[in-house]
């Protein structure tokens, strides 16, 4: 019995391993501006009070914005007509959960007008491991969600999508360690917008649930053969 019981034990414990979600974590580009509470990358310089992966501000288009969350970390990527840009993430003074701005692409100097994501522009967000992203935060020219037309889209990963005009966000079940997003070619100036946050939660990797698994079956056998 006793041995039964532990095996049992062990099992449980090496097949949660496997099984068992991790939690989800939020990455809330948005806030930018209120001071402690605001969500930072670990590099990039302030122009313009914004913090932006070049200097902008000299003509310099490149480089990245990085973020860390729970262990997850997110660098953030930007072109224009195919060309490098400069991500930026834009300041919004007393942001709130329905007021702020959030990541942006500059291809033009001494401007600050050019932080959203508008037309030749795109942003990519690329993970350090598998995540499944299930909500995708995004804020108009305005810096809120109402200042869409009905049925203005924008690119997702390639695929034309319907910007979220009066709700702000869409809720997706997407798995990969990459997302594009990009202003849709054809579409009018009011589909600009801003990445304002991202849900993920990682996925295990299939290597080492495999490997938990046989670890499991190993110390089965070698517990059965004992007894």
């Amino acid at each position: 019995m006793r041995n039964s019981t532990t095996k049992s034990l062990l099992l449980g414990t090496l097949l949660s391993a496997i099984v068992l979600p991790l939690g989800a974590a939020q990455f809330d580009f948005y806030k930018l501006g209120r001071g402690a509470s605001d969500f930072l990358p670990t590099n990039g310089i302030v122009v313009y009070n914004d913090i932006v992966s070049s200097n902008v501000d000299a003509g310099i288009f490149n480089g990245n914005l990085t973020f860390v969350k729970d262990g997850i970390t997110a660098t953030a990527t930007a072109t224009y007509n195919g060309n490098v840009a400069a991500v930026v993430q834009d300041r919004e003074t007393n942001w709130t959960n329905t007021k702020g701005a959030g990541l942006g692409v500059y291809h033009l100097s001494k401007t600050t007008s050019d932080d959203n994501i508008t037309v030749g522009e795109s942003l990519t967000i690329t993970f350090d491991r598998v995540v499944n992203l299930s909500s995708i935060g995004l804020r108009s020219d305005g810096h809120n969600f109402t200042s869409w037309v009905a049925g203005d889209e924008f690119l997702l990963n390639g695929v034309s999508t319907v910007l979220p005009d009066n709700v702000g966000f869409l809720n997706v079940n997407m798995t990969g360690s990459s997302f594009t997003f990009a202003f849709k070619g054809g579409e009018p100036l009011s589909a600009q917008f801003y990445l304002s946050s991202l849900t993920v939660s990682s996925v295990p990797d299939s290597g080492a649930s495999i490997a938990l698994f046989s670890a499991a079956l190993l110390a089965l056998g070698l517990m059965r053969r004992r007894r």
